[in-house]
């Protein structure tokens, strides 16, 4: 009896306690400043802490808002794969049936439901109008003598722009407007990696993409967005397969000897890979995502890149690399262990252009990093900047080291980069150039560039004479007009001389062609074009660049 007083008398006390006006106040006030915290937090920067050496957690922001969706079909855990990889891109035969894609495409554009499917029936939908525009481009050229002034060739050079900024404007603008300013997707934080593989005729594709599976570290994360620029053999009549490359064997340094082979399609390397009893799990569970585009249509390395960019799914990381590699054992778990390291992480691009394949080494200890430390400008390449090594890492580098300059053969960096540097699907018929354009725009945004201190792949550097097709050659095979894509590039060579600033292309003398949507394909305001210069050493002006010892010497971390 005495215990059961004592605990109603305490039960008593504890009620009278909390019905007390201090004890109510306090909790309102305590309510308030939950509500407070909520809202506060809801607003704050997303905070990635990068690893250091010394165990300093140097704090960088990325803005939440700008890189993630809100969407509410999003699965309610990490082990369920996220809707808009369902349905799955079939990934053969070449250009596939995408059932029901006018819903994928409608649910892509104006219901914020995109998927991957969707997003590639709308690609797919382009490159059809853009495959029959350049049938009738050639059989007008073809109809028409081949000899005639300068005004007759511009005025087929013209004809050729419009019917592609046309087709651009009319088939894509949407897609481009469906997510401006953000993410198709919202960025997975799983340490996934999307791998861009732009491929023109690429006897190695089918060798790259297995090194790249056999030779990553979780190769259950890595996901590839492969086009396959290729001739099929489907339209023989106004397309014919020429100059088909067979490997007929190796030379002393372990290179191909290719032969050069009229009337027969090129090998589709998906169908290889895939039907490698290996390697044909990535492909049925949707980690490899194939665009296929014919010959005819090829329009350069910028173009295919900016598909392959579509192709990403919301994977952690972006790494775009040519078709013809070798990879190092752990290369992405590496890769992303140095892109840490850096300083201005996340904000960082790891860029270089890789060794050969003789000095290669795909086991520890690496090869050392190269910098991408020089660049020059020549009249033959109308004095854009050419992006050249210079500059090796050492072994005591605790950390990448800054360089002005990007590889697009080769580079690494966070999925935030396709958000703020967009890939422009109007840089068409251009080879020189793609690289300063990259540089200029991710510096002017805010990323900073840097050499990886180990070189993780491996490149095939291909002389002329090695006999590999060149996108360029299709204009004098279909529209029998060798010289219409020197008419051609100088368009895309000034939009880049107008974003960079060239006295003689300034806005108000630029064609329209250069300034197209160029305020979203262009520079950032992190940091203005004059300041970028100023980095790099490129005098405009005088058409130098500087000798960029800091770089070479690793002094800029």
């Amino acid at each position: 009896m005495h215990h059961e007083r004592r605990n109603r008398h305490l039960r008593r006390g504890d009620s009278s306690l909390i019905s007390g006006a201090p004890f109510k106040i306090l909790i309102c006030l305590l309510a308030l400043a939950l509500v407070a915290s909520i809202l506060l937090f809801s607003r704050l920067e997303a905070v990635i802490i990068s690893h250091d050496v010394n165990n300093l957690g140097i704090i960088r922001h990325l803005p939440t808002q700008r890189y993630h969706r809100d969407e509410d079909d999003e699965p309610p855990n990490n082990k369920a794969r996220p809707p808009h990889l369902h349905p799955r891109l079939p990934h053969l035969p070449p250009f596939p049936i995408i059932a029901d894609e006018d819903v994928l495409i409608h649910q892509t554009l104006y219901e914020n439901k995109p998927t991957i499917a969707g997003i590639a029936a709308i690609l797919y939908r382009h490159l059809n109008a853009l495959h029959e525009s350049n049938r009738r481009m050639s059989q007008n050229l073809s109809s028409q003598p081949k000899k005639g002034g300068p005004n007759a060739r511009e005025r087929e050079a013209s004809a050729v722009r419009d019917a592609y900024f046309d087709l651009v404007r009319d088939d894509l603008k949407e897609l481009e407007d469906a997510r401006r300013g953000g993410p198709m997707f919202s960025i997975r934080e799983d340490e996934s990696v999307f791998v861009s593989v732009a491929s023109f005729r690429e006897h190695l594709l089918g060798e790259t993409l297995m090194s790249a599976f056999d030779r990553a570290a979780r190769p259950d994360r890595l996901f590839v967005g492969v086009i396959v620029n290729n001739c099929f053999g489907t339209d023989e009549r106004d397309f014919p397969c020429t100059g088909t490359a067979h490997v007929v064997g190796k030379d002393k340094n372990g290179m191909d000897i290719l032969e050069s082979v009229d009337g027969t399609p090129d090998v589709n390397h998906i169908e290889t890979f895939c039907g490698n009893a290996t390697y044909r799990k990535y492909c049925d569970e949707g980690q490899v995502r194939v665009l296929y585009v014919h010959e005819a249509d090829a329009l350069g390395p910028a173009v295919a890149r900016y598909y392959a960019s579509k192709l990403w799914g919301g994977e952690t990381h972006f790494m775009q690399v040519d078709s013809h590699l070798r990879f190092a054992h752990r290369w992405d778990e590496l890769l992303v262990e140095d892109l840490r390291l850096a300083t201005s992480y996340p904000r960082a691009v790891l860029s270089t252009y890789p060794p050969g394949f003789v000095n290669f080494e795909p086991d520890p200890p690496y090869v050392p990093g190269t910098k991408l430390c020089r660049c020059r400008m020549r009249i033959d390449e109308d004095f854009l900047p050419r992006v050249e090594l210079r500059g090796r890492s050492n072994e005591n580098e605790t950390r990448p080291s800054k360089t002005p300059f990007m590889g697009a053969g080769f580079f690494f960096a966070r999925a935030e980069f396709l958000v703020d540097v967009p890939f422009d699907p109007y840089l068409a018929w251009m080879f020189m150039g793609e690289e300063i354009a990259l540089s200029v725009r991710a510096w002017t945004h805010g990323w900073d560039l840097y050499a990886p201190r180990r070189n993780l792949v491996g490149h095939q550097y291909r002389p002329l004479q090695m006999g590999n097709p060149h996108f360029w050659d299709i204009w004098h095979k279909f529209y029998h007009r060798p010289k219409l894509m020197d008419r051609l590039s100088p368009t895309t060579h000034e939009r880049i001389k107008v974003m960079m600033g060239y006295r003689e292309f300034q806005l108000t003398s630029a064609s329209n062609y250069s300034v197209v949507e160029l305020s979203h394909y262009g520079l950032g305001t992190h940091r203005s074009k004059e300041e970028y210069l100023e980095f790099a050493e490129i005098d405009l002006e005088n058409r130098k660049c500087g000798k960029l010892k800091w770089c070479a010497e690793g002094t800029l971390q």
